[in-house]
């Protein structure tokens, strides 16, 4: 193959933003697919996923930088860098699987550095989700890290739409946010670290189980698992009395979709 070759057009998937989500991604992507009538390896949509974790700053660190007066770079910096790599070899349509990228110091400087390719938005598409499956919700429970929670990635939104947002509160009784985030986060315990990955992540399970339930006690009619490490700890199973909803299972669907709209997508590039 020469090197100078373009690729087919492709779903483009900047990951690494936790590297541990992103084989539960690509699943949700197939699994859309095959919903939607995939049969063989050859009806697959073409894909291109980017994972370099090194060369991306923590978002939630990022975040809080920004009230603290520290100077870090704008994780978007870096992210735009490799979704140009991508759109180079043919990606037509991106998506990124991390909530906290989507605040809106993040994604609209993403947006900037990337002008004029599509680019599926995880956030509206989960809440537009939410107004199809469940249309009689007004009360939306979060579940998630602590910069998606004090920047509003999600209230905000709900709010717009004039639904509630529900979440949990900071001081006791609990559980509380800190908690949720510590379960995300914790080098010892917390899903990103992937200590307790092939004990299906007890501890974690056990204060996201507890945190999803104080939501539906608050009045949570459907709870978003607002970061995309939740889903590896945290089941419908667990909590069964409350419908749970997956971002990535939302931009798995959009991404899907903005690439079979596109016509250039369809037929290659």
């Amino acid at each position: 193959m020469n090197i100078t070759e373009r690729l087919p057009a492709a779903i483009g998937i900047l990951g690494g933003m936790g590297p541990w989500v992103d084989p539960l991604f690509l699943r949700k992507l197939l699994e859309y697919q095959a919903a939607q009538g995939m049969r063989r390896d050859q009806d697959a949509i073409p894909l291109l996923l980017a994972q370099y974790p090194e060369l991306i700053e923590d978002r939630t660190e990022y975040l809080m930088s920004l009230a603290g007066g520290a100077s870090m770079q704008n994780p978007a910096v870096n992210v735009a860098r490799i979704a140009r790599m991508l759109v180079a070899n043919g990606a037509c349509v991106l998506g990124i699987p991390c909530n906290t990228f989507h605040a809106p110091a993040i994604f609209s400087r993403f947006e900037e550095e990337l002008a004029g390719v599509e680019i599926v938005h995880m956030i509206r598409a989960t809440l537009a989700d939410i107004a199809a499956q469940h249309p009689d919700a007004r009360r939306v429970g979060i579940l998630s890290s602590n910069g998606t929670y004090l920047h509003g990635i999600y209230s905000a939104s709900i709010a717009a739409r004039g639904w509630e947002p529900v979440t949990l509160a900071w001081e006791p009784p609990g559980p509380l946010q800190n908690d949720v985030h510590q379960a995300i986060t914790s080098a010892e315990w917390g899903v990103k670290s992937g200590r307790e990955a092939g004990l299906g992540y007890p501890a974690a399970r056990a204060v996201l189980k507890a945190a999803a339930g104080r939501l539906q006690e608050l009045g949570a009619e459907v709870v978003i698992l607002g970061c995309t490490e939740i889903p590896l700890a945290l089941e419908q199973a667990d909590v069964p009395e409350v419908p749970l909803l997956d971002p990535m299972d939302s931009l798995a669907k959009g991404l899907v979709e903005a690439y079979r709209a596109r016509r250039s997508c369809g037929n290659g590039v």
